[in-house]
């Protein structure tokens, strides 16, 4: 890992008011949250830690995407990357540096979404939350590298997103979709349902990740080392398939 690349990711995204905008955006949703909470009758405070929950989370990973999507096809029209490549420095340090650098951007990302929740409602504030944010953290970095790998296998800055964003869509589906195959009856065809088992066993179990039921009765059976394990796993197949097309690509 090459530490000028990570701070020079790190001072584009100061530059690019990443932090900034971010920070205005967990406003907003906690305001949002707040103010939706405050019509229900009974359990305010659970009701306004679930909304901002589920908003958050959506809000990390719409972020992340937008930011690194579209920093890559950037550099990539400013021929940075060309120029970073020619100089004294590997294919596969250049991506490890750049995944490090948007790992911890995820990471800081994710701390600012567990203090929003905090805030929110310290009094809450218990084991299912910290097991929510660890989730949250494996989750905005499975996603910083998915959006560092279509971003830099496709051309297109809108096809990365929508991408990075389906293949998101999916994961938090996989668990509906394995339930319904699994529930035996005839809804689609054998090929159909042998499709989608290989779709949901190549994407992630994002649908066990940030559960705000966690918030609110604590966390279930979902343990550290699952989250941990499909985090690296995933992780580490995006990173291998993006240095592949790296390595492929011709400059």
């Amino acid at each position: 890992m090459s530490w000028p690349l990570v701070h020079y990711v790190l001072t584009a995204a100061v530059r690019d008011r990443l932090i900034m905008t971010l920070v205005l955006a967990l406003v907003v949703i906690a305001s949002l949250s707040v103010f939706l909470g405050s019509a229900a009758i009974n359990e305010k405070d659970q009701f306004i830690s679930v909304y901002a929950g589920g908003g958050i989370r959506l809000m990390g990973v719409l972020g992340l995407t937008l930011f690194i999507v579209f920093f890559i096809r950037r550099s990539f029209e400013a021929r940075d990357i060309e120029f970073l490549l020619s100089r004294p420095i590997g294919r596969a340090q250049f991506l490890f540096s750049y995944a490090g650098s948007f790992s911890l951007i995820a990471l800081i990302l994710a701390l600012a979404q567990i203090f929003a929740l905090y805030i929110l409602g310290p009094h809450l504030f218990g084991y299912g939350h910290i097991m929510w944010g660890f989730s949250i953290i494996a989750e905005n970095v499975i996603v910083a590298c998915a959006a560092l790998f279509f971003s830099l296998w496709l051309t297109s800055a809108s096809a990365s997103v929508m991408a990075v964003l389906g293949l998101y869509g999916l994961a938090r589906l996989s668990g509906e979709l394995l339930g319904i195959i699994d529930s035996g009856k005839d809804t689609a065809p054998e090929a159909m349902e042998f499709v989608m088992q290989a779709v949901t066993v190549l994407a992630p179990r994002l649908d066990l990740f940030g559960q705000t039921s966690w918030l609110i009765y604590g966390p279930g059976e979902t343990g550290y080392g699952f989250l941990a394990l499909q985090c690296v796993v995933y992780s580490g197949l995006l990173l291998l398939a993006g240095l592949y097309d790296l390595i492929k690509r011709q400059f």
